[in-house]
């Protein structure tokens, strides 16, 4: 009797033991393990790197993304960051990367580049400014006449590749068409040059300027509000091979959507002021 107890006892150890092997082993196939590489153009207060530390209102919706897959989908993903400083870079580095790159870079929703590479659904809200010097006159009529005596003597920065182009493009053609255009990589350089030279204007995001104007309170410039372009959408970027594509879609538009969580209202919140959030949230 012993002996067949003590064989009995010993048999259901070793099925808890293998019950427990098959419990880990399970567990295993249904938690995965993933990369996600954020390609991100350094760009506050979207995405940039503050003492080492990669920032900003598209990294914390990032951080937000990987917690849900994390929740939801059991997969934990390891998050790798890459900085751009120039936005023609980031952008065809982005549209070339492999089926793992995810790319942050506060880029406009249109149909050009729809062709070229993969959107998340809208994140924020944006309009395109155009800044000039404080002292420049305010445009009220958008005519020839009253454009060119304004813009006439002016010559146009805008960032490379931008969607700002074909907005600097059409005045051209329309009122000034002997406008020089030049180009830059970057919205923030676009605003220094003409805080630093009263001849030069430009395009600029709405929170782009709002920053800048936050950093150097003391700069005079001017929007002149006639040239405003109508509210664009911006959405991260992905190449269309991405294997992030549905799932970044799922966790945007599950429920009532990202947009409409009180978390989303805490990134803003953290990164902006009241001033500005109503106009840019996705609502």
């Amino acid at each position: 009797m012993f002996n067949f107890a003590e064989k009995k006892q010993k048999i259901m150890k070793q099925k808890i033991i293998s019950i427990f092997v098959l419990l880990l082993t399970f567990n295993a196939l249904l938690s995965q393990t993933d990369s996600l590489i954020i390609y991100y153009y350094d760009n506050y207060p979207y995405a940039f790197d503050e003492n080492n530390t990669v920032k900003g209102i598209e990294v914390d919706i990032i951080k937000e993304y990987t917690e849900w897959l994390k929740q939801k989908k059991n997969i934990n993903v390891v998050v790798t960051y890459k900085s751009f400083k120039e936005f023609s870079s980031f952008y065809n580095g982005v549209k070339n990367g492999n089926a793992k790159v995810l790319g942050l870079g506060s880029v406009t929703i249109n149909t050009e580049r729809e062709k070229e590479v993969m959107f998340s659904s809208p994140y924020l809200n944006n309009t395109p400014v155009l800044i000039t010097d404080g002292k420049v006159p305010t445009i009220k009529l958008k005519n020839a006449t009253d454009v060119s005596k304004v813009l006439g003597g002016l010559n146009a920065l805008v960032v490379n590749t931008s969607s700002h182009m074909k907005y600097m493009n059409a005045i051209k053609k329309d009122y000034v068409p002997a406008l020089k255009i030049s180009f830059t990589e970057t919205q923030n350089s676009v605003l220094e040059s003409i805080t630093n030279d009263a001849k030069i204007f430009g395009y600029a995001d709405i929170i782009a300027y709002w920053s800048f104007l936050k950093k150097n309170p003391n700069k005079f410039l001017k929007i002149q509000k006639i040239f405003n372009q109508p509210s664009e959408s911006l959405g991260f970027i992905m190449p269309k091979s991405n294997v992030h594509t549905m799932l970044i879609h799922e966790f945007f538009e599950s429920g009532f959507g990202f947009t409409s969580t009180k978390v989303y209202h805490q990134i803003l919140e953290k990164y902006l002021g009241y001033e500005i959030i109503e106009s840019v949230e996705i609502k």
